[in-house]
C-alpha cells in the first residue's frame, strides 16, 4: 500500500520521547568528519536523530549523553545557541 496525499511523516524526539510531526522537530547527523550539524533540508545521508526545539530537549542533548547513545560514537556537541529559542 501506498502513503496517500495526507500521510505526514511522524518522528520521536530523542530527549522527550515525543512523537512529533517530522517538520516540528530538528534534525541532527554526522558530517564526514564525524561532527553533528544540523541537517535543514531533513534528507541527509547517513544516520539522523530528531530532537524537539524546545530549550529543555535541546540542553538534555549534552546533559545525558544522548548524542553518543544515538549515533554510536563517542560524539561531543556544544548546543548551538542559535537553535534555542529565547
Amino acid at each position: 500500500m501506498g502513503r496517500g496525499k495526507g500521510h505526514v511523516p511522524i518522528r520521536t524526539c530523542i530527549s522527550c520521547k515525543a512523537r512529533r510531526n517530522k517538520k516540528e522537530l530538528i534534525r541532527l547527523a554526522l558530517n564526514a568528519q564525524d561532527q553533528v550539524i544540523i541537517d535543514d533540508r531533513g534528507n541527509g545521508q547517513g544516520r539522523g536523530v530528531y530532537v524537539c526545539r524546545g530549550k529543555s530537549c535541546l540542553s538534555a542533548l549534552e546533559k545525558r549523553n544522548l548524542l553518543s547513545r544515538a549515533f554510536r560514537k563517542n560524539v561531543v556537541m556544544a548546543v548551538n545557541k542559535t537553535i534555542i529559542p529565547q
